[in-house]
């Protein structure tokens, strides 16, 4: 069902990955079981929805925005996305940014680091999206080292 979404990918039964969703996507999300959106991408980003949080909550879905510059990827900002997910863990979450780049970097490292999962399984679905560029291996190699 939330196949039809850009870029989307099923990590497990509880956890879901896409880029932005079409506002009327919403309904289609929430129809497939899904109880948490979380936006990872910033309000001026391609295709953004500037009321994305009140059609999210439209939809009977809980919202959390953790916008992540694509450009500057902070420490803080994953902290927080794993404080979310841990605080959520048994729920059922969409996590989107404009391309799913963002997210899938985030979503590699969230399982890598705190749910202890296969190091290849974690990168395969990473790579299923996109390859990083030098700015986000580098993040992703900072944050590993630092763990």
């Amino acid at each position: 069902m939330l196949e039809t979404i850009r870029q989307y990918r099923k990590i497990n039964d509880k956890l879901h990955t896409s880029a932005q969703p079409y506002a009327e996507e919403f309904k289609l999300i929430k129809r497939a079981g899904v109880e948490m959106v979380i936006n990872l991408a910033r309000t001026d980003s391609p295709d953004a929805i500037a009321n994305e949080a009140q059609i999210v909550k439209q939809n009977e879905l809980d919202y959390i925005h953790i916008p992540v510059d694509f450009k500057k990827p902070e420490t803080t900002d994953l902290v927080s996305f794993f404080n979310v997910m841990e605080e959520h863990y048994d729920k059922n979450i969409l996590v989107h940014c404009a391309y799913n780049w963002r997210v899938s970097c985030f979503v590699y490292l969230y399982r890598i680091l705190k749910q202890e999962c296969d190091l290849e399984i974690a990168k395969n679905d990473m790579l299923a999206i996109w390859e990083p560029d030098d700015t986000w291996q580098s993040f992703i190699d900072s944050c590993l080292s630092n763990s």
